[in-house]
């Protein structure tokens, strides 16, 4: 570790020394570009004005305070809601090619967003089975699952992106880091507001708008709403025209995969009866009608393109969110302000997606010894028949305002989550009018709690006018409990005939118990296993830090800090154990060439410790039926990542604007023995292997990305705007087991080692173009835009189906193809 830090610090002088003749340079002239787009009044998470901001400064709240970003002594970008729609960013999944050292991966059923960062995820934390390592806060408020208005990115003040551990001051599931969205706040000044609407192909139509009205001198409103719709990216196949198959029981037509059809709404309120008291209080809902994404052959078949699906079970998503989220400041004194931050958001709803993807077409034959249908067990469905998660959390701070010696922050924390689902899985021979069921699954949780309490502090002493150093200290206890959680399988057809075979009770009865269940289909051969489960785990995290300006305009930093996720419960009463992080990280920040250009650095190290690894867990018989199946967390050893962040923004002239972010980066799982599912039966200790040393998923090696804009002023004062984007990225592995590369024999009697293709998103570019036109005034503004040039098939999971019967076939979830479309926006 020595060495890399060694490094990491001989890079950072480099750059230092390299620059100092410019820093002579500096003024006091603000930037132009996007990228200092910034200062509003009202702020997200309850801050004060420690330090005055010199103008043009974006300013973030990483550290719980409003600060310029430049002087926040720690690795976070932010970006403003102009340089969102400049970037085409929407969503958080297009936020990930600006921000170093962020990938994401989707799922499927869940419609959800996983993220990684530094290398560090985890890619089933979308239900009650696991918990994200990087936190999303929304007005500072954490947001536990990765789904509903939180992936919607609209009329937000700013974004920022805290990179490392945030165990000290955010706390709960920020070991990797943290995801803030701060959502525009009313103002008293006027009325004012914005509206825009997108139009583009696969039927794209989008609306998104805003407007702010001071209702008294006291209070003020701010209503903003957004929809996004467009038909989905994978084409429905022909059924198959073979013996013995009734093709209407394809999905041809409808609504396709990968199809979006969500809206939201928020109103936002602004209570400031007095100079030193405001309330901000806001209410949100959201609603998604849209459709899973689902799984493609990596290998089209013959006469069939990537984004198209085989499939007999028609995509459906029904899900919706409600959220209300609350900050109150009090001035007590003129040097400190106690806060109250509070929320409650609910998630519930239901979707279906195909599970098989159509990987094994019916052949219309029969088993000649068991007599069914083939493939055996080929046609899968997933379902939510229903789902709701309730949290709720209450934070109450006490922090030091103007300037102080110390500045201080104290505080205490609880939050609560009630989380209930159904999840039904169907699995049978052939295709869905099959019939013979191969495996049959209910997963009824019915009540799954988390319960987590905490109390933090941080000091900072300003030890002379150019040199701080900073302290912090929080201890973290989490108690979780699956009560009443139930399990009720079968599986497999005893004989031809047996009233067994089409027993099924999937998606069937929403409201019942378990045991109801059981009494409903009493000739199904059903059994129930028990998921009761306890458990408590607590942890101390810290954070030591030294931040000093090392000339004007340039400040640099250096910190060790702690991370704390909570063990976790799983179904059968089984427990896993936390984990933890230690992160040393040094890093520049600078501002040179009369302030027109920034240049951020970062080195970090950061060593984990019973890193939580999640994968489905499925038991077969000798017949490779399928007898159990679950998602699993295992703890490995440890993991390591370590890197070099650098960002950068550039006002080259009056009229160029150029932007930088990259990472070079390397991970290392340490010990962990595993079974990989997607080949071995789940029970055959015999096929598991030690993963030590492979490289952790979505974590390439080197990752950029720049973009460039120019503006041609026109004669009537409008202007002209190119934007060009580039994103690049080397290999990256998308499991923990970085391919396959055991000696196995097909069906067919060949011998093949698979390798790491079918299991890495190999080295690739993106490129996107827009074209604007700003009219006088900046009121009114019309853009063409083009995404994903190279039509590039960009892979985001690796999975297969078919083991361990059947030869695998191998599927990914893919990014979206080339798209384009046009945006037309007025303000007033």
């Amino acid at each position: 570790m020595k060495r890399y830090l060694l490094a990491a610090s001989t890079m950072l002088a480099t750059s230092f020394v390299a620059m100092t003749p410019a820093f002579a340079q500096d003024a006091p002239a603000a930037p132009t570009g996007p990228a200092s787009t910034g200062s509003v009044a009202q702020a997200a998470d309850p801050v004060t004005n420690a330090a005055p901001v010199d103008d043009g400064d974006i300013l973030v709240t990483a550290t719980r305070r409003e600060t310029s970003l430049q002087k926040t002594p720690l690795a976070v970008s932010a970006f403003s809601q102009d340089s969102l729609n400049r970037q085409q960013v929407n969503n958080i999944t297009d936020l990930a090619r600006f921000v170093p050292s962020l990938q994401f991966n989707q799922q499927g059923d869940q419609s959800a967003v996983l993220l990684t960062l530094r290398g560090i995820g985890n890619d089933t934390a979308f239900t009650e089975v696991a918990d994200p390592e990087v936190a999303i806060y929304i007005d500072g408020i954490y947001s536990p699952r990765a789904q509903g208005a939180s992936v919607l990115m609209y009329d937000m003040e700013r974004v920022e992106v805290s990179r490392g551990p945030q165990g000290t001051l955010f706390g709960r599931n920020a070991t990797a880091g943290a995801v803030g969205l701060i959502s525009a706040k009313p103002t008293f000044d006027k009325m004012s507001g914005y509206a825009e609407a997108i139009v583009g192909d696969y039927n794209r139509v989008g609306t998104r708008g805003a407007i702010n009205i001071p209702i008294s001198d006291t209070l003020a409103a701010r209503f903003a709403f957004v929809t996004e719709r467009h038909d989905g990216y994978a084409d429905f196949q022909a059924a198959p025209n073979v013996p013995n198959v009734d093709r209407s029981a394809f999905i041809t037509t409808g609504k396709k995969y990968y199809a979006q059809d969500q809206m939201s709404g928020r109103l936002s309120l602004l209570w400031q009866p007095s100079d030193n008291f405001s309330w901000n209080l806001s209410a949100e809902g959201f609603l998604d009608k849209g459709a899973p994404v689902i799984s493609l052959l990596q290998t089209p078949r013959a006469g069939t393109k990537l984004f198209s699906t085989l499939s007999d079970t028609a995509p459906d998503t029904d899900r919706y969110s409600v959220a209300v989220r609350s900050t109150m400041n009090l001035d007590i004194s003129d040097h400190a302000q106690i806060s109250y931050i509070a929320g409650f958001s609910r998630l519930g709803g239901s979707t279906q997606a195909d599970a098989d993807a159509g990987a094994l077409p019916p052949t219309g034959g029969f088993d000649p010894v068991s007599g069914l249908q083939l493939y055996l067990g080929a046609f899968g469905e997933n379902r939510t028949v229903r789902s709701r998660y309730d949290f709720t959390s209450h934070e109450v701070q006490l922090k030091s305002t103007g300037e102080n010696r110390f500045d201080y922050i104290l505080g205490a924390y609880y939050s609560h989550e009630n989380n209930s689902i159904r999840f039904d899985v169907d699995q049978r021979d052939g295709y869905r009018d099959g019939a013979t069921r191969a495996f049959v699954g209910s997963f009824i949780q019915a009540k799954r709690t988390i319960d987590s309490l905490a109390g933090f502090g941080q000091v900072t002493w300003h030890a002379t006018d150019a040199i701080r150093l900073t302290g912090g200290l929080r201890y973290t206890h989490d108690k979780k409990a699956d009560i009443g959680g139930r399990n009720v399988t079968a599986f497999g057809c005893p004989a031809i005939g047996d009233p067994s075979c089409t027993a099924n009770f999937f998606g069937a009865y929403p409201d019942a118990t378990a045991a109801e269940l059981i009494a409903l289909f009493p000739q199904g051969n059903f059994s129930i296993s028990n998921n009761d489960v306890k458990g408590s785990w607590g942890k101390l995290t810290y954070l030591a830090r030294v931040d000093a300006d090392l000339a004007p305009g340039t400040l640099g930093y250096a910190s060790i800090s702690s991370g704390f996720k909570s063990g976790n419960i799983q179904d059968g009463g089984q427990t896993t154990d936390p984990e933890t992080i230690t992160n040393y990280e040094v890093g520049l920040k600078s501002r040179f060439f009369d302030r027109r250009v920034t240049l951020n650095l970062a080195a970090y190290y950061s060593d984990f410790r019973g890193y939580q690894v999640n994968q489905v867990v499925t038991i077969r018989d000798a017949n490779g039926n399928t007898i159990s199946s679950q998602v699993g967390t295992q703890n490995a050893k440890g993991a390591k990542a370590y890197g070099f962040e650098a960002e950068l923004n550039a006002n080259l002239t009056d009229h160029d604007r150029l932007q930088f972010s990259g990472t070079l980066q390397k991970t290392r799982l340490d010990t962990l023995v595993a079974i990989d599912g997607r080949f071995d039966d789940g029970g055959n200790t015999a096929a598991a292997r030690d993963l030590e040393g492979n490289e952790l998923p979505h974590a390439p090696r080197f990752s950029a990305t720049a973009s460039y804009e120019h503006d041609f002023v026109l004669a009537n004062g409008g202007r002209i705007t190119p934007r060009g984007t580039i994103h690049y990225e080397t290999k990256s592995y998308l499991t923990y087991f970085n391919g396959d590369f055991k000696p196995r024999t097909l069906t067919t009697g060949q011998v093949v080692v698979y390798g790491d293709g079918f299991d890495s998103q190999k080295s690739y570019t993106r490129s996107d173009f827009a074209l604007r036109y700003t009219a006088p005034g900046d009121n009114f503004s019309i853009e063409a835009f083009v995404q994903n040039i190279e039509d590039n098939k960009i892979r985001t999971g690796a999975s297969t189906f078919g083991p361990t019967r059947y030869d695998p076939v191998f599927l990914s979830v893919y990014q979206s193809p080339r798209t384009f479309g046009a945006r037309v926006r007025a303000a007033f």
